[in-house]
């Protein structure tokens, strides 16, 4: 109890200080605001939710609090420009603070015991897309290129087109040699160098544990990984404006990292899944630099029902509100749901799954060399999971390749549909 008092105390000190201090809040949601002497939780759930657009038309000194001079940050190299990759949506531009990031960071570190007994910051090794992270180029730079104190980046490429075998072997003979105690990867990326080692029967070092990020993990890359590697497996949730929200527990549930954040838990009505399923709008503690106040992720998350003194446990991340799909019936289909499902696929590696009418759905393969019957399969597991009246399109091809922010975005539906009409209770709009 003393911890969650805490918790609202610090709640309600940063809401006092951005509805006083920093320009946005002072000027747009001060009316919102119950007062003081109402809970903190009371008082979240009264404003509204922080959108991209809101930081587009705020910056850059719409969320610094009065007293703090983006020039001189700047100057002084306290700040820095950072770009958001614009998955499903237009990118937006941040006020970096390194200091700021890395101790969130290190914060989440304790969510899992395989991180927490680790010497930080680590040996570490990167595989992400070159677009969001490390450096970018065409040619192949020699290993001592791509290394920055303790991190070795992996890959240099923009492009999964420039990726041949002989760029995946280095990638293996990298880790042998650099042997990273962490290795930070996109699981999508990572899966990819899975199917192939797997193919052709080399032997990868394992570090003492893997983090995701960048994108959700998906079953079907976590399958290749899994024969792969021994290492233990954490999932890192977080963004580029709220830092490192949630990591992945031993037991596989979601731990919010509330000594740097707030997580706001908004449900959807329950025919869409409600009161277990829902968006959360993240806050966060101590950044000198970029005040966040109930920022929307745009994710959806299943909670542990109860479970919220002194921070949110989620059972799992289930993607993108923007990402969903609907049954025949109009019932709610994250994207988890479905990844859930399609991994059952006999042979499946990856997929692109859309919905372009309200009964109408097209799924593509891609598939390992032995896979009989996935066609028949996928049809069989699209129907269950749809509806016995929809209409399934199901074709193998011979890759799939992420969008143009160099993620990849595995279910969407192509009509546009109001995503807080599926919530409980719609924020209010300034």
């Amino acid at each position: 109890m003393e911890q969650f008092d805490g918790y609202q105390r610090k709640s309600a000190e940063l809401l006092d200080r951005a509805l006083a201090e920093v320009p946005f809040y002072r000027d747009n949601w001060r009316a919102y605001d119950p007062g003081p002497e109402r809970p903190a939780a009371e008082r979240f759930a009264a404003l509204p939710v922080l959108t991209k657009a809101d930081l587009r038309a705020g910056f850059p000194g719409g969320f610094v609090p009065a007293g703090a001079d983006v020039e001189r940050g700047l100057d002084a190299g306290e700040i820095e420009y950072s770009f958001t990759s614009g998955t499903t949506g237009e990118r937006v531009v941040n006020l970096w603070n390194e200091t700021w990031w890395r101790a969130s960071e290190r914060a989440s570190w304790k969510l899992h015991p395989a991180l927490a007994r680790l010497s930080f910051p680590p040996r570490q090794a990167t595989l992400a897309s070159a677009q969001n992270v490390g450096i970018t180029c065409e040619e192949d730079l020699p290993m001592d290129h791509r290394i920055m104190g303790n991190l070795l980046y992996l890959n240099e490429k923009p492009s999964l087109l420039c990726w041949r075998g002989a760029h995946i072997e280095r990638i293996a003979r990298e880790l042998a040699e650099w042997r990273p105690t962490v290795l930070e990867a996109n699981p999508s990326l990572l899966a990819r160098c899975c199917w192939y080692w797997l193919d052709h029967g080399i032997h990868v070092y394992s570090p003492d544990v893997i983090t995701f990020t960048y994108e959700l993990p998906s079953e079907v890359s976590l399958a290749a990984i899994r024969r792969v590697f021994s290492s233990p497996l954490v999932s890192s949730y977080g963004t580029t404006e709220t830092g490192f929200v949630m990591d992945s527990g031993a037991d596989g549930r979601y731990y919010e990292n509330s000594e740097f954040c707030r997580i706001d838990f908004l449900p959807l009505r329950r025919e869409y899944g409600g009161p277990a399923l829902g968006r959360i709008a993240v806050s966060t503690f101590g950044n000198p630099w970029a005040w966040m106040l109930r920022f929307d992720v745009g994710d959806l998350v299943r909670v542990r029902p109860g479970a919220r003194e002194g921070g949110l446990i989620a059972e799992s991340v289930e993607g993108r509100a923007a990402n969903a799909t609907f049954t025949t019936s109009g019932g709610l289909v994250t994207t988890a749901m479905a990844d859930r499902a399609l991994a059952a696929i006999p042979g499946i590696r990856d997929y692109d799954l859309g919905q372009s009418a309200e009964k109408r759905y097209s799924l593509r393969l891609k598939l390992g060399p032995d896979a009989p019957d996935a066609e028949d399969a996928a049809r069989e597991i699209l129907r269950k999971l749809y509806g016995e009246d929809g209409s399934f399109s199901v074709a193998a091809v011979r890759d799939l390749l992420p969008g143009p922010s160099g993620k990849y975005r595995r279910t969407h539906a192509h009509a546009p549909f109001d995503e807080w009409a599926l919530t409980e209770r719609r924020p209010p709009r300034v």
